[in-house]
């Protein structure tokens, strides 16, 4: 234990690291008696307890590291005298209660973590004064109120992680002035109202993930000026309107999750420029019309979802590196030709099925059936590749192409 260890043997100890061993018991009082003490650093162990109100007394501390233990309580408002402090990690403990308004004097501090505790209440409006913050952490956690205005302040930030919370309201458009902003991740929430056209300055953001909240109104054409983003989620809203076309211009986009909104219209030929593509989830929204042909390509896609909308006309469909067997797709569209009732299933995870098929399972099938698409069993070839029919041993016949630039490692899940 700490406790065992007579730090008044070392009063000009100016660097202390204990971290990532089995150390337990409580933070021991006669830390804080080292004056001079810059660098404190006990994270990941066994501790338990309080954080001390006498670590107010560490004045020339510069790095506190206490994150990955079993610390409880509050945070101290004498953390507030801490005045050289540039880095706080406290994430990963059992911390609750509020965010002390003290914490933000702090204002040489870089990098504050406090994610994956137990916190509540408000976020201070004061926060917005810490203008050196590179890396803000409070996601997970039971925060509540809306995101302050102030936080357009922190134009150093370069992650900003807020995600799963309790937080509400509007994205403030303020956040759009943190033109450095690398990473934003504030899904599961409760945000609501429109998404900020000012999002669309934010010129080195890489990552954006606003899904599973309550946003609504429709997607801002003004996104499509993120030139360097590659994870775009906004699925789980109520987003209404088309796709804006202009998202076809983030050439370094390799995820967009779109699903379960109430988008509208049809899929933009313009989605056929992205060429790093590689999960696509359009699933469980209003879209019409055709599946336009400017999928062909995209080369890199692994993951295609397009499921519960409303989309018609022949299936031409091109996805590059996949072998894109849209069945599913094949058997809505007969069926609303013969006005069958037969409806696809959709399973507990969201992946579509043809009575009990899995995608593993349907390609194992389909190959046997075809003979690894064999010339005999061939019955038509387009611009793009050929068309194989495949009697499985359901019964079931199907028509399948097979598409010419076929890489036989692929995944296709619909979900």
């Amino acid at each position: 234990m700490l406790h065992d260890l007579s730090f008044s043997s070392f009063p000009d100890l100016e660097f202390i690291d204990f971290s990532s061993n089995g150390l337990f018991g409580t933070i021991p009082l006669e830390i804080t008696q080292l004056s001079k003490l810059r660098y404190l650093d006990l994270s990941n162990n066994q501790l338990s307890g309080i954080i001390p109100s006498g670590i107010g007394l560490l004045t020339n501390l510069e790095t506190l590291h206490l994150g990955e233990n079993e610390l409880n309580g509050s945070i101290p408002e004498e953390i507030g005298q801490l005045s050289s402090l540039i880095e706080l990690f406290l994430y990963s403990n059992y911390l609750d209660g509020h965010i002390p308004v003290s914490l933000c004097n702090l204002t040489k501090m870089v990098a504050l973590r406090l994610y994956d505790n137990q916190f509540s209440g408000t976020i201070p409006l004061k926060m917005g004064d810490l203008a050196n913050l590179v890396e803000l952490f409070m996601d997970s956690n039971s925060f509540e109120g809306p995101i302050p205005f102030t936080f357009g302040n922190l134009t150093k930030l370069t992650y900003l992680f807020m995600y799963q919370n309790q937080l509400s309201g509007s994205i403030p458009p303020e956040i759009g002035n943190l033109k450095s902003l690398n990473w934003l991740s504030l899904f599961g929430n409760n945000f609501s109202g429109p998404i900020p056209r000012s999002l669309g300055g934010m010129s080195n953001l890489t990552l954006l993930h606003l899904y599973k909240n309550q946003l609504s109104g429709s997607i801002p054409e003004e996104l499509g000026n993120l030139m360097s983003i590659s994870d775009l989620e906004l699925g789980e809203n109520q987003l209404n309107g088309s796709i804006p076309s202009s998202l076809g211009n983030l050439s370094k986009l390799q995820w967009l999750n779109l699903r379960a909104n109430q988008l509208s219209g049809s899929i933009p030929a313009s989605m056929g420029n992205l060429s790093e593509l590689q999960h696509l989830k359009l699933g469980s929204n209003q879209l019409s019309g055709p599946i336009p042909a400017s999928l062909s390509n995209l080369k890199t896609l692994k993951f295609l979802t397009v499921y519960d909308n409303h989309l018609t006309g022949p299936i031409s469909l091109v996805t590059g590196a996949l072998l894109c067997m849209l069945v599913v797709l094949f058997f809505r569209f007969q069926a609303r030709k013969r006005g069958s009732k037969r409806e696809v299933e959709m399973n507990s995870e969201g992946l579509l099925a043809t009575s009990i098929f899995d995608g593993k399972t349907l390609y194992k099938e389909i190959i046997q059936a075809t003979k690894n698409f064999h010339d005999m069993h061939c019955i038509g070839e387009g611009g793009f590749g050929k068309v194989y029919k495949a009697e499985l041993p359901s019964g079931n016949t199907l028509a399948v192409k097979k598409f010419h630039s076929l890489n036989q490692d692929f995944q296709l899940l619909y979900d």
